[in-house]
């Protein structure tokens, strides 16, 4: 048995922003688990978040060989090792967690969306608009309408929101998710919110600190729009932690450790009621795949990494505008790219 792994450079076709900051170039780890000449893929998207670099994620993975033990089938039990010795590199065991179920899934010649006893994976996604210049703003927004993307998410939390969101507005009266990546204090995003109302939010996504997912219930009182987190959530304890203080989660790999624990999470919210979201990073399509195979167990998907690539080094994912799609190819289905 082999565990490798090699980075891969990855490049936005346009810069994209939050108000946290801005990302023009990228590199993450495409993970190999060879085993019984069968190889199985994952890719790790790190976040410097969440307290992961590249270096710490490719530390975590040249140890984890021997903590996949001699049964890649006892999934859980793996997992559990990989989490109790790494438990802070999350990104790194959901590249490993991803090349098990893809390497079981060529194994048994079935897709994994069919082992885990799920629906084929068609879903819409948002198609995120990054933090921009007007000037650039309406080229993102044009490109995505003209690419029939019927559901965006915009990032606001700037000084021009209301500008950008009126432009979208008078071009698109589709879903509009607004993620403000923890940019206002509790006082000021209830007035903030408040002059989100003629924009029709369906949802608005971590508008406080992480520190601060206390105050965000009576951001919720509102009514403007359910009120979701996603950096005050990591991992299956914050879901209880943050219910009844928000409508619902948003739930990332980076964050949590891939499919095993975000089935965990997705259980646990739907169990209390909660609202329920896919989320991801800029990426390859590989990373995409794996979140993607959960897509009918929850609410809403924010899986557009791979979309806002110059050019993705993997295919599989199929998209006809906002609608993606897994095929039923053995594992994740996800391949590198032929030139």
């Amino acid at each position: 048995m082999k565990l490798t792994h090699y980075r891969q450079e990855l490049r936005p076709r346009h810069v994209f922003a939050t108000s946290q900051g801005s990302v023009d170039y990228k590199q993450t780890i495409v993970v190999q688990l060879e085993h019984e000449g069968i190889t199985g893929l994952g890719e790790v998207v790190a976040s410097a978040l969440y307290g992961q670099t590249l270096e710490a994620c490719e530390d975590a993975l040249d140890s984890m060989l021997p903590l996949l033990g001699d049964d890649l089938f006892a999934l859980e039990s793996i997992i559990a090792r990989l989490i109790a010795r790494h438990g802070d590199q999350r990104a790194a065991i959901a590249g490993v967690d991803s090349a098990l179920h893809d390497w079981i899934g060529k194994r048994l010649n079935i897709s994994v969306w069919r082992l885990l006893g799920l629906d084929r994976p068609r879903k819409r996604t948002t198609f995120t608009i990054g933090v921009a210049d007007m000037a650039a703003v309406r080229v993102k927004v044009d490109e995505a309408l003209a690419a029939g993307y019927d559901a965006l998410k915009v990032k606001v939390g700037v000084e021009h929101d209301h500008e950008v969101l009126s432009l979208i507005r008078s071009r698109f009266d589709g879903p509009l998710l607004l993620d403000a990546n923890q940019a206002w204090q509790p006082d000021e995003a209830v007035k903030k919110i408040k002059a989100l109302t003629p924009y029709k939010p369906a949802m608005i996504e971590q508008p406080l600190r992480a520190e601060d997912w206390r105050e965000m219930g009576r951001l919720c009182e509102l009514g403007v729009a359910p009120i979701y987190a996603d950096e005050s959530c990591e991992r299956l304890e914050d879901v209880t932690r943050l219910h009844g203080y928000v409508d619902g989660v948003n739930i990332k790999f980076t964050k949590c450790g891939g499919i095993r624990e975000a089935l965990k999470m997705i259980r646990v919210a739907r169990g209390l009621g909660m609202g329920t979201m896919l989320g991801c990073f800029v990426s390859s399509s590989l990373a995409i795949a794996p979140p993607l195979c959960l897509a009918s167990l929850v609410d809403f998907i924010d899986l557009d990494g791979h979309l806002l690539l110059a050019e993705d080094p993997f295919e599989g994912i199929t998209n006809t505008g906002s609608i993606l799609e897994l095929s039923d190819r053995p594992g994740l289905g996800i391949e590198p790219r032929r030139t």
